[in-house]
């Protein structure tokens, strides 16, 4: 568990109370885990998802229990990859682990048990370091410490040590003692003069890594079984070692000590062999890398024999790994030349023998064994008549052959004029010295690396079988090379007739006939059935193929990137390659005109991809009736999707939320009226809104609404002259198997990030509609995830980005681990059917603002009582005569505001109202739209205690906010207003009153209107506190309209009336309902 305060220090005080929403959930974290190592416990789940943008995400959260701290977090949220800290979910995790650690997969509720107090107590007395004895100096510095060590060098190699301190200095008696004391980091007093905790900060760097050495090594030495080890590889002694001021080293341990000194020095002392005392006096010597100048002489003695003359005076000793060599003021560790003769180094330096005689007839046995390694190594200078008897030196001789069997090889050790077969057993020792055993060895070795010598001992010829072609390609491409770095090889004619000597080349050349590219594939002197094996191989980076003729083909020379890519970005088939002529979709012509050169692309491929990237102005002019309303970058999306329509292709206009998306639809499907029936798909909070659009911009043509109950639906479906249908994700699921028998012309998905999840239900539903032509449209960037791209396409074209288990292979996985030449790759690709324009892109395109009405629809409970008020209030009025309703007109106002009032929220009205509220849902919905695009938002209502509920809502989808009404002081105002235009809060709550003047909140681009004013100027003044001098981004505003109510008719009103505001509300004082005709109120009211 982790407490409150742990993950307060964390994240942020927002987050932590975001998370405790989510926590509570019930059954808001599902496939619950945990996995333990040492003291971290890592904790894992899904979390649902706040805010729509996907059904969960994926988090995670590592904890030390111990120390109470959050080690590691991650999540696939938006937020988690834009700001630093982990995220609500994350810690959302904590603190569900903390009240039912026990639904979690995994768990162990041993991990997670916690020490008795009182045994507690004693481990914190007893871990706690010992004080200072009274009177003992404690003054030394931290890293102050030394550790000088003394290597002692006779029959075996000891080691003791000195510690040293700013004020003295002292030999260590008991290196067990020491161990203890490094281990425990006790308090030891060495003397009066020199006493200190052995932490390790109190040594410097060199001496912290020495003392772990020791610690390592008296541990080993504890340990009795591992020392009879030592003792039998070693030849040490096997009773159980005594530790006192020495310590004997095991050579790994030598190796070890002398790896920590290199670049240091220490001292070295030589022992005498027979008494073991001190010989030669310790002296320091630097450690380092590098062999000591040695030489040999060998000088007449009389009687033929001769004396070997050592250099320079050097001391030899060595282990298995290493040879060391002391001499003068230095240690060195030898180089591989001189540890090649490390036995005859130790032997002829390390002689107590004052002379070293050679007698004359040993001297042919020195000359052909001795000589030519020692030789190699260092300097020798030798009597030519000791020189004359060196043996003559080996060469190597190798004869590669190809028969049906396979491939053999006949390798010979030749000596002069004598020739051994090398790969032949002989029997009983070699009797001739002047053989070089080793050399031969070594050549066989590396005919070994690619032959079998079992098969070839009688006859001295190794065999690789025909069948194994892979090892015949390696002796070829690998093997003869490695053969001639040790002899000399001859080959036969039919071995080199195994590989073909031209590199292999594949040409491509692309046409287009009847909206169809024809790729047409050729290669010179290899088959084309041979093609798809030889890309394979290629993409494999392999260095060879083999042929079905049984030659190789070498691929390392070979340029075939372009063909092995065309084939794998078409994923083409071997028998499509064989034909030599492949037929392809139009919709991949664009990816081809990026791989492909201009040579392989004929006049007819040109031209076709040239028609839809330069696309004619006069070609595709947008109907009389819309035209005027367009802006330019706005005809310059219709003219594509005209385009993309043309050629049979879908896509994806993509432009930032605000564009106008759905107008720049409505021209392209207005254009193409007639064409048939489409189907327009979008949240079930905007069906209304598309209603509307069509309404405004294409009111010639016949919308239908598809909503209401089963029965309803079906009854709407089945009427006739229907130009567009509108409905929404869940009801195109519920309603799939009518719509997949139905045959539209096209069909629009809006928002289609619902689809991003390929596995949905909605995303199956809509993929199954039958239509001629597809687009979706989606304001959030799509590079966000790579799976939800291709859900997108395989909507839109399916077969363009092909299946998703090749995707997830060939785009998504390279491009998360930072494949920069895969990304360009999927742009190519996508690139032509994907349009997406940010605001600042077309910043002088757009308007000061940028409008837009979003409608609720009420349902339900929040219906009946809406429609119950509506009826008694239009009863009312049109029982009344004018006179009445002048006299009676603040009973009126009161009844229009709680309608009003019943469209944003019932709660205003009945506070125990439990039921849905649908204006409520679309205003968060717009909350989390602005939120997961990073931008900032006002929402300004004329009811406070509207505001209230937003903001409870807010509270529970841990959404931050700040709120200004009326009764904010106005000092607090000042500093609310300087906040959000500095910082990240996403979200400023304003009452229409309080905040419609007077106030600069250019840090918000979104104006969301919860509720209409009657007059809409107010509404203006207050969408002018974003929309002002030093506003940097294009401001959206957002009316929120309940659809058939009193507000959807007073917006109409508005816009038929100017007028109307004055003649209810006065603009400053109260209603004015004067010049209010009773048919005006009816009309309001919806009759």
């Amino acid at each position: 568990m982790i407490s409150e305060k742990a993950l307060s220090k964390a994240c942020r005080p927002a987050i932590l109370g975001r998370a405790r929403i989510i926590a509570r959930r019930q059954d808001g974290i599902w496939k619950r885990s945990c996995s333990y190592e040492d003291t971290l416990t890592r904790i894992e789940a899904c979390v649902e998802s706040s805010s729509g943008y996907q059904d969960h995400y994926d988090a995670s959260i590592t904890v030390d229990e111990a120390a109470d701290r959050v080690v590691a977090y991650d999540c696939n949220c938006p937020a988690a990859r834009t700001y630093k800290g982990p995220c609500k979910h994350s810690i959302a995790l904590a603190l569900d682990f903390n009240r039912n650690a026990a639904e979690y997969a995994g768990y162990s509720e041993l991990e997670h048990a916690n020490t008795t107090t009182v045994l507690g107590e004693y481990l914190d007395k007893a871990s706690a370091p010992a004080m200072p004895h009274v009177g003992a100096l404690t003054d030394q510095l931290p890293g102050s410490v030394r550790l000088e060590t003394t290597l002692s060098r006779g029959r075996d190699t000891y080691v003791h040590f000195r510690v040293v301190g700013s004020s003295g200095s002292y030999i260590v008696r008991d290196i067990g003692t020491l161990e203890q004391d490094l281990l425990q980091g006790a308090y030891h007093a060495y003397g009066k003069k020199l006493a200190f905790v052995h932490e390790p900060q109190m040594f410097d760097e060199l001496s912290r890594q020495v003392g772990e050495f020791v610690a390592r090594a008296v541990q080993n030495r504890k340990s009795f079984s591992a020392h009879r080890v030592a003792a039998r590889v070693y030849g040490m002694s096997s009773a159980q070692p005594e530790l006192g001021r020495d310590l004997r080293l095991t050579p790994p341990e030598l190796d070890e000590l002398v790896g920590i000194f290199m670049g240091h020095e220490l001292e070295v002392e030589f022992l005498s062999p027979e008494t073991g005392r001190v010989s030669v006096p310790a002296r320091r010597v630097a450690v380092a890398e590098g062999d000591p100048d040695v030489s040999m002489r060998l000088v007449g003695a009389g009687d033929n024999a001769f004396e070997l003359e050592r250099g320079e005076d050097v001391d030899f000793f060595g282990t298995p790994e290493h040879l060391y060599a002391v001499t003068g003021d230095k240690l060195l560790r030898c180089s591989d030349r001189l540890f090649g003769i490390a036995p005859f180094l130790t032997t002829v330096y390390s002689s107590p023998d004052q002379r070293i005689i050679l007698g004359q007839r040993d001297v042919p046995r020195f000359a052909a064994t001795v000589l030519p390694k020692v030789g190699k190594a260092m300097r020798v200078d030798v009597p030519s008549q000791v020189s004359a008897q060196l043996p003559d030196p080996l060469r190597v001789e190798f004869e590669l052959d190809h028969t049906r069997a396979g491939v053999t090889c006949r390798a010979s050790a030749v000596y002069g004029e004598k020739s051994y077969p090398l790969l032949a057993r002989e029997v009983g020792p070699v009797r001739d010295l002047g053989r070089d055993l080793a050399g031969e060895a070594a050549a066989r070795q590396v005919v070994g690396s690619y032959f079998s010598l079992g098969t070839g001992a009688s006859s001295g010829i190794a065999t690789i079988p025909e069948r194994d072609g892979s090892a015949i390609a390696r002796l070829v491409f690998e093997g003869v090379d490695s053969l001639r770095r040790v002899g000399t090889v001859r080959t036969t004619k039919a071995f080199d007739g195994l590989v073909r000597r031209e590199a292999p080349r594949v040409q491509v050349a692309l046409t287009v006939r009847a909206n169809l590219i024809n790729l047409k594939v050729s290669a010179d002197d290899l088959p084309l059935s041979e093609l798809y094996s030889l890309l394979e191989g290629y993409r494999r980076h392999e260095r060879f193929h083999r042929l079905r003729d049984g030659s190789f083909v070498d691929l390392s020379g070979a340029d075939l990137s372009e063909a092995a890519r065309l084939a794998d970005e078409l994923n083409l088939t071997a028998r499509e390659l064989s034909s030599g002529n492949v037929q392809i979709p139009s919709y991949k012509a664009f990816l081809l005109d990026h791989i492909m050169t201009d040579d392989e692309k004929d006049e007819s491929f040109r031209s076709y991809v040239d028609n839809f990237r330069s696309v004619d102005p006069t070609r595709y002019e947008p109907p009389a009736t819309i035209a005027p309303r367009l802006r330019p970058y706005q005809v310059a999306g219709f003219q594509w999707l005209c385009a993309l329509a043309d050629m049979g292709f879908g896509g994806i206009l993509a432009d930032e939320m605000g564009l106008g998306k759905s107008v720049q639809m409505i021209s392209f499907l207005l254009a193409h009226r007639g064409r048939g029936t489409t189907l327009v798909v979008c949240p079930a909070s905007l069906v209304y809104n598309w209603a509307a659009e069509f309404e405004k911009f294409a009111p010639q043509m016949d919308v239908a609404v598809v909503v209401g109950t089963a029965p309803e639906r079906a009854r709407i479906r089945r009427e006739r002259g229907h130009e567009v249908l509108i409905t929404s994700y869940d009801l195109v699921r519920r309603d799939i198997e009518s719509y997949a028998n139905m045959d539209f012309w096209c069909e629009v998905l809006d928002e289609a990030q619902y689809i991003k999840n390929h596995e949905t239900l909605a995303a199956r539903a809509v993929k199954a509609v039958p239509a001629r032509h597809r687009f979706a449209l989606t304001g959030t960037p799509i590079e966000n995830r790579l799976s939800e791209l291709w859900s997108i396409f395989d909507y839109l074209m399916p077969g363009l980005l092909g299946g998703y288990e090749r995707f997830r292979e060939r785009y998504e996985e390279p491009i998360l681990a930072g494949d920069t030449e895969c990304a360009e790759r999927l742009r190519d690709a996508i690139g032509p059917f994907v349009l997406r324009r940010l605001k600042r892109d077309v910043l002088h395109d757009l308007p000061e603002k940028l409008e837009q009405v979003v409608y609720a629809h009420l349902e339900g409970e929040q219906r009946r009582l809406y429609q119950a008020h509506e009826q008694a209030l239009r009863l009312s009025i049109t029982s009344k005569s004018d006179s009445e309703l002048r006299r009676g007109k603040i009973q009126v106002l009161a009844e229009l505001m709680r309608l009003r009032q019943i469209c944003c929220d019932p709660r205003l009205v009945y506070a125990d109202y439990t039921g849905p509220s649908a204006k409520l849902d679309t205003i968060c919905s717009l909350v989390d739209r602005v939120v997961d695009a990073q931008e900032k938002m006002l929402v300004f209502s004329q009811f406070t205690s509207y505001l209230d509920l937003i903001a409870d809502r807010l509270d529970a989808e841990g959404v931050e906010y700040y709120t200004l009404t009326g009764s904010t002081p106005k000092q607090r105002r000042v500093e609310l207003v300087d906040e959000f235009n500095k910082n990240d809060v996403p979200v400023f709550l304003i009452s229409l009153k309080a905040g419609g003047t007077g106030l600069n909140l250019i840090g918000a681009s979104v104006v969301v209107h919860a509720d209409p004013w009657w007059n809409a100027a107010a509404q203006d003044q207050a969408t002018d506190r974003a929309h002002r001098i030093g506003q940097t981004k294009d401001v959206t505003v957002y009316k929120v309209i309940a659809r058939d109510t009193v507000e959807d008719r007073i917006m109409a009103l508005q816009e038929a009336k100017s007028e109307l505001a004055d003649q209810v509300v006065g603009e400053g004082g109260g209603m004015s309902l004067g010049s209010l005709r009773k048919d005006d109120l009816v009309e309001l009211l919806g009759v």
